[in-house]
């Protein structure tokens, strides 16, 4: 009892130490606050790292620099980290405030850039390698990745063929390195996982872009980095508090250039009661004042509208030293400027790496995105609406369509919109898992498993309201539904080794295998006659037997690669990558490859003999790379001989048939040599940056289609038959003309040219696609026509002389005042003809003709090209097509500017392309003749040849009722300038001053407005000249989606 009594005694006085101590703890515990500013420049740095030392109490600056942390006691150490500036670690003591001043690494010559399995630090750098950041992103307001590159890059050329929401750009490194369309991308890799495609990648999740360009730098993909490699990282967690990031943004869009189009004044001097000889002469018109022709479209304004897109993306990241975390949710709704068209885009990414242990790391990634698009028929709803009557009803009194088979064959463009549909739903899924085990400090090893899954299902349904019969028993309607599932698996393993000797000699290697296999399958389902036009599921349709199918297709890639490298005090560099690939797609016996490459470089810049540049060069070195890389991009089987089945029936029986493309056993890898030379310079302690390089590639075995003679039972097989070289020059500068604690401007300038050249063809020259010409010691690219001279004036025009050399001039009998006398039979008088000096012409008067008739007043004027012998004929055929010029453009050009004045920051930037021609092929399309009701161009109309000794650029007005080709495709008269300058993307942003925050949890908050594609300087006629194309068959406008123009306001909140 008196034990029990003696332990409650002590009670109070355990009660009174427990309490001490908790006081002393509290006294222990320290707050502390400073600002972090740059030692560069002073100005506040914005989300720099702050954690006290082996705990995982953090934060991270806001917009002012500032911060307010607790320390658990003065003992404890702050650790300031920032990305670009050197680590600093500071005892806290007996303070309360510390501010820090962080210095850069000079000029970033410790900058880490991403290469193939690994990293690298970028002053060690002898590969052509341009790295493009975060902050670069999001200046650009960028809708994808590819928004995100265009002019950023010099060398590396990114084009779109429409304007559609959710549209493909394409991406040329370099030019192109094959025929094959289909093989032109570069390899995309992301987050170590190679990727089909980058569409679906959240441009707010990337921390940065490394695009491989040379050989050197791309080897290390081996069979398929002949046109470059484009490496990203996203965003990973950093060791500090949860950070919760949320960006807001709302644009609206219009169409950024309409073209001429004709009004009802113009459709009635389009009637073929009025053009021709008959001049501005009108016909009554059955239904002028009834309902059909009763209105006036301007139908660029009826099917466009001000598009509207929001964009939401929500962040959280944090972390340990043990752990790091980044998750992120985005969302894009983006409608089109065409009336039904949209894109709308969910994003979703998770990365985590946890430090298991001090030697072992494992690292996760996992993302997922959902695109739901619905396009337009571009063919039915924008070119039609072109030529059809602007007077012509849209909709009933009643509110229905005025359907396609009441409008005298006049597709309703709207109709076309709301009646028909073009959806498509895609999933893509990928799960990266990969472990890092350290050895030592210059020995690890890393392996990684990854699972990326791809499923896409497209709908069409066209109401039988669009079908042209007007018999409503015999119209129908139609409908697809076609779904891809793909799978992809990959596996890599690879040894690192990194190790300075005697502080002088850094010696790295890496070497590694990795295996890949993949499978699509592919379900078509085809239909008509559906009993319901509103629920268009297949089974209510009657199916399309030829096609209707199911097939698959599989392929795998076993490769060894390794790495190697040397620097002496990181004065002499050497590199060197390589790797031997095996594919399922080619040959038994060409399936195996080997890809080496090798680079050096020299830092001259160390050399005592430039001691005298010190005050003003901070570093320069020279690069010189070589190296091999391969082309895959093939079918899965096209090196063995294939039949199908499904696709073929004979009275509704499925057979089985061999397929059109023979199989060549033969088939192997196309090769890419390249050369590299380089020079990499930075002055005045980094203010400044030069880069500059001159590469050769040369690519061999190019893959391509060889028709085969019919009697083979096989229409073509695929070979090896070709050469082609690009060579080009890069060039970038960058600068910070001012550069003080309230003010700075950075300039970069970037420009390259690239030019190709077919160094080899096995096969005789030849056409492509009937206007463009493939020859060898010619450039891709090459249009190939008909050279327009002008339009002849009168009948008495088409006269040359007895040789068919020289084009004779009529001398007309004229009145006293000089004017031409039209005679009765509405001709002119011809007195005699001369010759081009003036001379009078006596010998026999010669004719041509054109498509098999004698040329009159208002046909073209064709060149009448020579034989091989210098022979003229008298007539223009097929022999008289020529060499029309070149698409592809001369050299492009970027102007990157951002501009920071205090809190507001000003960035825009400029890109061009100069030289180079399009082929406006909705500009012919529009000026020929589809029927008596359909419009052409209104500069056609009104100034189109008409009478004899009327002075035009246009042709007969009445060229549809005339035999002659004065609408051939293809025509000079057609091609036009390419050349543009865009004000490309322009955004001023204000960071909120954060003693306005202080009293609210937000750390830190930037509101913007911003605009892209505001201005375009051109001399093209069509909707834009930016055009893409195929490799052997760029630059033709099918008067695709136009682009639009589109301003914007934007939030981003830090909590």
């Amino acid at each position: 009892m008196k034990q029990c009594l003696f332990k409650w005694q002590k009670l109070p006085f355990l009660i009174v130490a427990v309490f001490l101590f908790a006081l002393n703890v509290q006294a222990q515990e320290v707050t502390i606050r400073g600002k972090v500013i740059g030692a560069d420049d002073k100005s506040p740095l914005v989300g720099v790292s702050v954690v006290v030392e082996g705990t995982t109490i953090g934060m991270a600056t806001n917009l002012d620099g500032d911060y307010t942390i607790k320390a658990p006691s003065p003992n404890a150490s702050l650790v300031f980290s920032f990305i670009g500036y050197q680590t600093q670690k500071v005892k806290v003591g007996s303070r309360t405030r510390i501010d820090i001043s962080l210095s850069p690494d000079l000029q970033n010559l410790e900058e880490v850039v991403v290469v193939g399995y690994g990293t690298q630090k970028k002053r060690d750098v002898t590969g052509a390698i341009t790295s493009v950041d975060e902050k670069s992103i999001e200046r650009r307001q960028a809708v994808n990745v590819f928004d995100a590159l265009q002019g950023v890059a010099p060398g590396v050329q990114i084009s779109s063929v429409s304007g559609a929401p959710g549209a493909s750009s394409s991406i040329l490194v370099r030019g192109a390195s094959t025929f094959d369309d289909a093989g032109v991308e570069p390899l995309y890799v992301v987050d170590n996982v190679i990727v089909s495609d980058i569409e679906n990648i959240n441009p707010n999740d990337i921390k940065s872009i490394e695009i491989l360009k040379d050989a050197a730098s791309g080897a290390i993909y081996g069979a398929r980095s002949a046109n470059g490699v484009v490496i990203i990282t996203t965003k990973s967690g950093e060791s500090a508090a949860p950070k919760i990031d949320v960006r807001m943004l709302r644009s609206y869009s219009s169409m950024a250039n309409k073209i001429p189009q004709v009004n009802a004044f113009e459709r009635i001097l389009n009637e073929p009661s009025t053009r021709g000889a008959v001049l501005e002469k009108f016909s009554a018109n059955a239904d002028s004042v009834g309902l059909i022709n009763s209105t006036n479209y301007f139908y660029q304004d009826f099917l466009t509208r001000t598009a509207v897109r929001n964009d939401i993306n929500l962040g959280i990241s944090g972390g340990s030293d043990k752990l790091r975390y980044m998750a992120s949710l985005g969302y894009i709704g983006d409608e089109g400027i065409i009336l039904t068209s949209y894109n709308n885009k969910l994003t979703g990414r998770m990365n985590v790496d946890f430090q298991v242990s001090k030697k072992l790391k494992s690292m996760t990634r996992i993302s997922f995105s959902n695109a739901k698009t619905n396009s337009i028929s571009e063919g039915n709803v924008f070119q039609t609406a072109m030529r059809r009557p602007p007077n012509m009803i849209i909709w009933y009194p009643d509110g229905s369509f005025a359907p396609y088979y009441a409008m005298g064959g006049n597709r309703n463009p709207v109709q076309e919109l709301y009646a028909r549909d073009r959806l498509q739903d895609r999933y893509q899924g990928t799960l990266y898992q990969a472990l890092e085990f350290r050895f030592n400090k210059y020995l690890s090893f890393q392996t990684s498993v990854t699972a990326n899954l791809n499923l896409r299902r497209d709908l069409e349904f066209s109401s039988k309201e669009l079908d042209s019969n007007a018999n409503e028993d015999l119209r129908k309607n139609t409908g697809s539904d076609q779904t891809t599932w793909g799978q992809t698996y990959q596996g890599d393993a690879y040894l690192s080794y990194n190790r300075t000797f005697g502080k002088s000699h850094n010696v790295n290697a890496m070497v590694g295998t990795s295996a890949e296999t993949g499978k699509n399958e592919y379900l078509n389902f085809s239909g008509s006659y559906f009993v319901s036009e509103t629920v268009h599921t297949m089974n209510l349709a009657t199916l399309d037997l030829a096609q209707t199918n199911t097939t698959a297709a599989d392929y795998a890639i076993a490769s060894f690669f390794g790495r190697l490298g040397y620097a002496y005090k990181g004065k002499y560099i050497f590199n060197s990558n390589f790797r031997y690939d095996g594919s399922s797609r080619f040959g038994v016996n060409e399936r195996w490859g080997f890809f080496p490459s090798a680079s050096l470089g020299w830092r001259f810049s160390d050399e005592s003999f430039m001691d005298w540049s010190n005050s003003w060069l901070t570093d320069a070195k020279l690069r010189a790379s070589w190296g091999v890389t391969g082309n895959d991009r093939v079918g899965y089987y096209e090196s063995q001989i294939r039949y199908t089945s499904g696709s073929y029936s004979y009275n509704g029986v499925s057979g089985v048939v061999p397929v059109g493309t023979y199989g060549n056993p033969n088939l192997h890898w196309e090769e890419t040599r390249q050369t590299d030379f380089g020079l990499d310079l930075s002055l005045f302690d980094g203010r400044a940056s030069f880069t500059a390089d001159y590469y050769v590639k040369e690519t061999s075995d190019l893959l391509s289609d060889m028709n085969l003679p019919y009697t083979t039972g096989y229409e073509k097989m695929r070979v090896n038959l070709a050469s082609i070289e690009n060579k080009g020059v890069e060039l970038s500068f960058s600068v910070y003309p001012v550069r003080t604690k309230d003010y700075s401007w950075q300039t970069t300038v970037n420009w390259w040219k690239n030019k190709n050249t077919i160094t080899d063809l096995a096969r005789d020259n030849y056409v492509q696609s009937s206007i463009y010409y493939v020859a060898k010691g010619f450039p891709a690219g090459l249009f190939y026509g008909y050279k327009n001279l002008g339009v002849y004036e009168y009948d008495l025009s088409n006269a040359y002389s007895q040789d068919y050399k020289t084009r004779l001039t009529p001398v007309l009998e004229r009145d006293n005042n000089g004017n031409v006398i039209i005679g009765l039979d509405g001709q002119p008088t011809l007195i005699h003809y001369t010759l081009p000096n003036g001379q009078v012409y006596e010998g026999e008067v010669q004719q041509l003709s054109a498509g098999g008739v004698i040329a009159a007043g208002g046909d073209v004027i064709w060149e009448n090209m020579p034989d091989k012998d210098g022979v003229y004929d008298n007539k223009i055929d097929d022999n008289d097509r020529a060499i029309l010029g070149e698409a592809n453009p001369d050299w492009f050009a970027s102007w990157n500017n951002v501009i920071n004045y205090k809190k507001f920051t000003l960035s825009f930037n400029f890109y061009t392309s100069w030289g180079g021609l399009v082929y406006n092929k909705l500009k012919r399309y529009y000026t020929s003749w589809g029927g008596n009701t359909h419009m052409q161009l209104p500069d056609y109309i009104r100034t189109g040849w008409k009478y004899q000794g009327q002075i035009t650029d246009w042709y007969a007005i009445n060229t549809r009722d005339r035999k002659t080709i004065n609408r051939a495709e293809l025509s000079d008269f057609y091609l036009e300038d390419a050349t543009f300058i865009r004000l490309r993307n322009a955004r001023l942003s204000y960071n909120v001053d954060g003693d306005l925050l202080k009293k609210t949890f937000i750390k830190g908050c930037t509101v913007y407005v911003y605009g892209n594609n505001l201005l375009t300087w051109t001399n093209y006629s069509g909707f834009d000249p930016e055009i893409g194309g195929g490799v052997l068959t760029p630059g033709t406008d099918n008067s695709a989606y136009p682009r639009k123009r589109e301003i914007g306001f934007g939030l981003n909140v830090n909590f």
